[in-house]
């Protein structure tokens, strides 16, 4: 079958990579030159099962509302007249609820640590470079509250399978020395050893290399 995908960016390489592995002939168009130069350009480039929370959660409608006068929050509202948008925003209200949030939490980070094995067994295969590196990643906190309250959290991550480590300032400085001279400004952090990091655009263009010497 002939398969065409619309975008070139890190979720339509990756398609076309699967499509291309079921046997389709796979055609991926962009507007820009090359793969990654737009959304994908400045990814973060994290695997983060270890911080695989649902968005819509108890604490994201004070979240919204604050950002309609702070620049500086997670989530940002910006007012619509269209109807569709309503809708969507009173289904994701919906979906702030504890129960709600714990669900979609546990669903999230089952896909994320499932997302994270086929990536593993996608480099087996391709042997793609995208300067990845392991080791795990830190999410610091700077009062001791916030951080008992995380660590509190991250139980629902736990018991989908994450390993999450809380660390005081002085284990924060042992995992990473180059925080050592500023560990007095941390009540701690939540080390997840799984999690990885890697330059998202290297991969999609490396990829789309790959791809290419394939047809």
């Amino acid at each position: 079958m002939k398969a065409l995908v619309l975008g070139a960016g890190i979720v339509g390489i990756t398609t076309a990579y699967e499509l291309n592995r079921d046997g389709h002939e796979v055609t991926v168009i962009d507007r820009e030159p090359e793969p990654a130069n737009f959304t994908s350009f400045s990814n973060a480039g994290l695997f983060a099962p270890g911080h695989a929370y649902a968005w819509s959660s108890p604490a994201a409608p004070k979240i919204l509302l604050r950002s309609l006068w702070k620049g500086d929050q997670a989530l940002r509202f910006k007012f619509s007249t269209d109807p569709r948008f309503w809708k969507w925003m009173w289904r994701f209200w919906g979906e702030c609820t504890p129960e709600r949030a714990a669900l979609n939490t546990t669903r999230k980070v089952r896909l994320c640590t499932y997302s994270l094995d086929v990536f593993h067994e996608t480099l087996k295969r391709t042997g793609v470079e995208y300067d990845g590196r392991t080791g795990g990643l830190i999410y610091l906190y700077r009062s001791e509250a916030a951080l008992q309250a995380a660590s509190a959290k991250s139980r629902i991550l736990s018991d989908n399978g994450c390993r999450i480590e809380t660390l005081d300032r002085d284990g924060v400085a042992a995992r990473d020395p180059a925080l050592a001279p500023v560990k007095q400004k941390f009540a701690g952090a939540l080390y997840a050893p799984d999690d990885e990091s890697g330059d998202c655009r290297m991969f999609a263009q490396n990829m789309a290399a790959w791809l290419k010497e394939r047809g």
